[in-house]
């Protein structure tokens, strides 16, 4: 079939989505301001994408083995 990417690969991910999240939070704390539309955007897409990620990972190492 093919060869799945090592769970580590994907911490580089994250620690971009870390830093994204650090850098909205602490601009809204700093200047009083709620979050902006397009960051609110940003965070709806990455909780979307990560949600089918797992889905598919979860699906393909446990769902599909307990099949017939």
């Amino acid at each position: 079939m093919f060869k799945f990417i090592r769970p580590e690969f994907f911490d580089i991910f994250g620690i971009g989505v870390f830093l994204f999240i650090i850098f909205i939070s602490a601009g809204s704390l700093k200047t009083s301001l709620p979050i902006p539309k397009w960051a609110l955007i940003i965070l709806l897409v990455i909780g979307i994408l990560g949600f089918l990620v797992d889905t598919i990972i979860v699906y393909l190492t446990y769902a599909k083995k307990m099949g017939p």
